[in-house]
């Protein structure tokens, strides 16, 4: 069954092909050299056969039986072989019984079927042969033996056997050691994803840091959603306690409230005080229950689709504007620190609605005859907006919690809200992919939204022209 496997994975394949290709390749190749070499070795042969045909031509006739018969007796490769015939095709020099039927006297080399005399008999081969016609009628013949040719042909295969089917094999082992290492891979793969399923969600799936394979990236980036899905299920598993524990409180007010109201049979003037005390925790409750449908909007990665060029100086001004009131009642100045023309990507009334929030909580905090200050600078990644007052802040212990719905630190509690408000201001800084840092303001503290460069508008220069 595994061996089935790893014949059936991606990788097996690939190389199955690959080394078919590459054998196809290198058929190709020893083709062209065999054709290559075999012409260049032909022509080399009728260079061969024209020039001893012209040299012996050129003897006496007289001379030439005994000039043919001790060139070629000399030849122990018989690679090599002449004869000379009178003109009735009588053999007069040579080792050849008589002239081949089909061979044209042109003085032209053409491959024939010869017959040769040998220790053995009567042998036939290939031969590259030119008959030449002499004075007389008579007729020389100088010949090549194929044999070359044929051992350059055997050579040839004998080369590809030993290279093509060692490197195919090859090819075939190392795909089927890859596709057995692909397999063991993914099977760690399926048996994390597995656990995950059983509920082991602080489970990732194998990877390693410094790869740059296909697999580790990807597991990589599950990893990450897997991260980002354990805290969202984790923050889901709390939010059921969290608003039980939080509406309990207003709840069981209201319901104390209306009876004893009824046990005192008021008079209309009590009962419209307890309707009124009774209508006010509702209405903490729905402020509750709209924060928290509120974040869930936020969350939504549709709202991206109509992000558009924000100006950020403009809403630092218009959040100050509408807080300068409830400011003034607690007597606490609100100073703005914005540097002009600084721009990013989003929602422009969620940012405003998160700056809304942190200059609400600055207010809520900040102690009598103090300062809330809002800056705006730009960062090393892009703007950076603050917001700064002279409360206590928050321990750096608790930051990270301070993020979570429904989390308030026990000073806090003496103040009103229900713990919502830097929930929804992070909702809205990973909806654009901004950052939140909080820090101790040395007096104060301080929040920070650092968010991210707008890009520049296309066909305009520095100036805007």
């Amino acid at each position: 069954m595994l061996t089935r496997e790893i014949f059936s994975t991606g990788t097996f394949r690939f190389s199955a092909i690959a080394s078919a290709l590459s054998g196809l390749t290198t058929l190709l190749l020893f083709a062209f050299i065999y054709v290559d070499t075999a012409g260049f070795e032909t022509s080399r042969l009728v260079r061969l056969v024209q020039n001893e045909s012209a040299t012996l031509a050129e003897a006496p006739a007289a001379d030439l039986p005994r000039v043919v018969q001790q060139r070629y007796a000399a030849d122990l490769h018989r690679a090599t072989f002449g004869a000379v015939f009178d003109r009735d095709g009588r053999p007069l020099a040579g080792d050849m019984p008589g002239l081949p039927p089909d061979l044209r006297r042109d003085g032209k080399p053409h491959w024939t079927e010869v017959a040769r005399r040998t220790e053995a008999g009567l042998a036939r081969e290939q031969a590259l042969v030119s008959a030449r016609p002499l004075p007389g009628g008579g007729t020389l013949l100088v010949g090549r033996s194929a044999a070359e040719l044929e051992i350059l042909r055997a050579q040839v295969l004998r080369a590809l056997g030993l290279g093509l089917i060692p490197g195919m094999a090859l090819a075939m082992l190392a795909g089927a050691l890859l596709g057995r290492r692909t397999l063991a891979r993914i099977s760690a793969l399926n048996a994390s994803i597995a656990r995950i399923m059983d509920g082991h969600l602080e489970e990732r799936l194998p990877a390693r840091a410094t790869s740059a394979d296909a697999l580790d990236r990807l597991a990589a980036s599950v990893n990450r959603m897997l991260d980002e899905l354990e805290r969202l299920v984790r923050e889901i598993g709390g939010v059921g306690d969290d608003i039980a524990h939080d509406l309990r409180t207003p709840l069981t007010r209201l319901r104390a409230r209306l009876e004893g109201g009824l046990r005192r049979s008021p008079d209309r003037a009590a009962l419209a005080a307890v309707v009124e005390a009774a209508i006010g925790d509702l209405d903490q409750t729905f402020q509750t229950i709209t924060a928290l449908l509120r974040i869930g909007e936020i969350s939504s990665a549709q709202r991206r689709a109509g992000f558009a060029r924000v100006e950020l100086a403009p809403i630092l001004r218009e959040v100050a504007d509408l807080y300068q009131p409830i400011a003034e009642q607690k007597e606490i100045a609100i100073v703005i620190e914005a540097a002009p023309a600084l721009e990013t990507v989003g929602d422009r009334d969620l940012l405003f609605e998160a700056v809304a929030n942190l200059v609400d909580n600055a207010i809520k905090f900040a102690p009598a005859n103090s300062a809330v200050r809002l800056a705006l600078r730009r960062g090393e990644a892009g703007p950076v907006l603050s917001v700064t007052d002279a409360g206590p802040g928050i321990p750096p212990e608790e930051r990270e919690a301070a993020l979570r719905r429904f989390y308030q630190a026990d000073r806090s509690r003496r103040g009103q809200g229900h713990g919502l408000g830097l929930s929804i201001v992070s909702a809205i800084l990973r909806l654009h992919g901004f950052r939140l840092a909080m820090r101790d303001a040395e007096p104060g503290f301080s929040v920070e939204i650092v968010c991210a460069e707008a890009p520049p508008i296309s066909g305009t220069d520095s100036n805007g022209s």
